[in-house]
């Protein structure tokens, strides 16, 4: 859908959804995601998260980054894609919890945009390389090539309403066209630009092309011909996306903010301020609707072993126990540092460690203290183990559904902090959890 048919949708959504019963799907709020490109081909990385006003910023991502380019959310899979130009992979991520999944792609050269277009695929900009536009199934299966010239630097793409598309060059200073089989239709803007980035058509057929060293988004006619700035006062501006009511909400990198702009290119305000969640180098805006499924109630069907698949051979049992409105965990991980190597253990090994963690939960959040038992010896009552019953730190679980949960935990005497998101190993007692839940 362009730009022009949905904000005529979302303009009526607020008065429909108090007069007649909508899907929730359609009346529920967004949060906005920014790829931080940080230092460009160095770190600090991140994607951020914010609500739907640009506040209560929350790093989302920061695991296996490498300049990231773009973020695409495919729902149906409750995935997420993140580009990384230094790495030449798109990885996948949990859509839910930002947590690492594995690798969707990884036969690219520093790619950077990707959408998916109007066949269901999805197509990939390479910065270098063959320059080409790949395309790929949304479960990561390489369908090839979709373009064979090479486009250096490709930062912006969009179809029109006949199925072309419309790549910009950074480096070219160009936009070219393709048609809806790739075959390259010649250049459609070649002059007044300093260097493309995003890009996007209208109804009418006019293209607007975000100039990220010419400091303004531009407008071309259908002809390609250059028709005037539509957005000025821009600096390194990178990364647009629509809100629903139809504001355009566009990265600025050199104020290290995302600006806000009415639908007719006026500015509103600086609805992502500079440096908020500690936001450097905006490269990609992403708004995306909140999901209709709230987060299931704690109930005994969410008794199992649950871990976190990029710490695999660590994790957690987790005991709901209904009557009392208690849950119990033991916790079962690893020293912070490695013992040196002439360490040794009677039983299993130096560096294991075990916790455990009790306390009451209301709806879908547990409310834990951490204990750390020790002193004992194995299968022996003497001498008896030792418990601080002050604890030593506390931890929060919550779940989004019956398969996927998010712990929070803080250990007093170590001073440290995290989060760490956790799945069922085994999906048995899945169906108990939802007849739970939705009773």
């Amino acid at each position: 859908m362009k730009p022009g048919n949905r904000w005529r949708v979302v303009f009526l959504l607020p008065a429909l959804c108090t007069l007649l019963w909508i899907p929730n799907a359609l009346c529920q709020g967004y949060d906005i995601y920014v790829s931080d490109a940080g230092n460009f081909g160095l770190p600090p990385w991140q994607i951020l998260k914010f609500d739907e006003n640009g506040e209560n910023p929350e790093v989302f991502i920061t695991e296996n980054l490498a300049w990231p380019h773009d973020i695409v959310f495919l729902e149906d899979a409750n995935t997420v894609l993140i580009s990384n130009f230094n790495s030449g992979q798109i990885n996948r991520y949990n859509a839910s919890t930002g947590a690492f999944i594995d690798v969707f792609a990884s036969d690219l050269v520093a790619p950077t945009r990707m959408k998916i277009g109007p066949d269901e695929l999805l197509y990939v900009l390479q910065g270098s390389g063959t320059g080409r536009v790949r395309r790929y199934q949304l479960d990561g299966t390489p369908v090839g090539d979709f373009t064979f010239l090479a486009m250096p630097r490709s930062l912006g793409m969009d179809w029109d309403a006949a199925g072309n598309l419309y790549v910009s060059s950074y480096d070219w200073r160009i936009v070219r066209i393709f048609d809806d089989g790739g075959a390259d239709q010649g250049s459609i803007v070649n002059s007044n630009l300093a260097g493309p980035t995003n890009i996007w058509s209208e109804n009418n057929g006019d293209l607007l092309v975000i100039d990220y060293d010419g400091g303004a988004v531009k407008r071309f006619n259908s002809a390609g011909q250059y028709v005037g700035d539509f957005i000025q006062d821009l600096a390194q501006a990178e990364g647009v996306d629509f809100l629903p009511n139809g504001n355009i909400l566009i990265g600025n990198g050199a104020t290290s903010s995302v600006k806000m702009f009415t639908p007719g290119g006026v500015y509103i305000e600086d609805i992502i301020p500079s440096q908020s969640g500690g936001l450097m180098q905006p490269n990609a805006v992403v708004v995306r609707q909140k999901q209709s499924g709230s987060p299931v109630p704690i109930n005994a069907g969410l008794n199992d072993a649950w871990f976190n698949p990029a710490t695999d051979g660590q994790g957690f049992l987790i005991v709901v126990f209904p009557e009392i409105k208690e849950m119990f965990v033991a916790w079962f991980t690893y020293d912070t540092e490695r013992p040196p190597d002439d360490v040794t253990a009677h039983l299993g090994e130096p560096g294991h460690r075990w916790l455990t963690a009790q306390g009451p939960y209301d709806g879908d959040s547990a409310n834990l203290t951490i204990y750390v038992t020790e002193g004992g010896v194995f299968d022996a009552a003497e001498p008896p183990v030792t418990r601080d019953p002050a604890g030593d730190g506390t931890m929060t679980i919550e779940f989004a559904d019956c398969t996927e949960g998010l712990v929070n935990y803080q250990i007093t005497s170590l001073g440290i902090s995290g989060k760490i998101p956790i799945e069922r190993i085994v999906p048995d007692n899945v169906s108990l959890c939802e007849a739970l839940a939705n009773p």
